[in-house]
C-alpha cells in the first residue's frame, strides 16, 4: 500500500473527555432521524398551536383567559425545547463516570475504550451518521435510531483527521 493510501485508509484515533453539550447535540440530531421523536415534536407543536388559538380566541372575545391556558402553553413550549437537554443530562451522568474516551475509527468500525468499558461497533450495527459542527453521531438503522455512538471532533490529534474521519464514514455509512 502506498504512503498516500495508508494515510487515507489508516485508522484515526481520538482522545477526549465527554461533555454534556456533546450529548445534547447528539440527541437533537437523533430527534431529526427518529420517527418517534418527530411524532412527539409534531404533537407538542400541535398542542402548543391549539393553546395559542384558544388564548387568542379568549382575548378576542374580551373574556378572561383561563389561567390554565398560558400555563399549559408555557409547559408545552418548555417540553419542546428542554427534552433533549434533560435526557442528555441523565445520559451524561452515566457517561461522565466512564472517564476519558479513546476512540479508534478504521475500516472495520469504531472502537471505543474508556476507563471501565471497551466496545467495538461494526459498520452494520450503526449504518447511518450525522455530522454536526463538533461531532459525528452514528445511528442504528431502526426507525427510532435506538443505538447511537457519539464521536467528538475535538479529540483528533490533527485537523486533517476530521477529513479522514468523514472519508471513512462516507465509505461505510449513509449520511442523513
Amino acid at each position: 500500500m502506498s504512503e498516500q493510501q495508508e494515510a487515507v485508509h489508516g485508522a484515526v484515533e481520538l482522545r477526549y473527555a465527554p461533555e454534556l453539550r456533546d450529548y445534547t447535540t447528539a440527541l437533537r440530531a437523533r430527534s431529526r432521524v427518529s420517527v418517534g421523536s418527530r411524532r412527539q415534536r409534531i404533537l407538542v407543536v400541535a398542542a402548543t398551536g391549539c393553546l395559542v388559538v384558544a388564548t387568542l380566541l379568549s382575548l378576542a372575545r374580551g373574556t378572561d383567559v383561563p389561567v390554565g391556558l398560558p400555563v399549559a402553553l408555557l409547559l408545552c413550549g418548555s417540553v419542546l425545547f428542554l427534552t433533549p437537554w434533560l435526557v442528555a443530562r441523565q445520559l451524561f451522568r452515566f457517561v461522565r463516570r466512564q472517564g476519558e474516551f479513546r476512540v479508534r475509527v478504521d475500516e472495520s468500525g469504531v472502537g471505543v475504550d474508556t476507563d471501565s468499558t471497551s466496545t467495538v461497533v461494526r459498520w452494520q450495527a450503526q449504518p447511518r451518521y450525522v455530522e454536526t459542527a463538533d461531532l459525528f453521531v452514528l445511528f442504528s438503522d431502526d426507525k427510532n435510531a435506538t443505538a447511537l455512538t457519539v464521536i467528538a471532533k475535538r479529540g483528533v490529534r490533527d485537523g486533517s483527521d476530521v477529513d479522514r474521519l468523514r472519508e471513512i464514514f462516507d465509505r461505510h455509512l449513509t449520511k442523513v
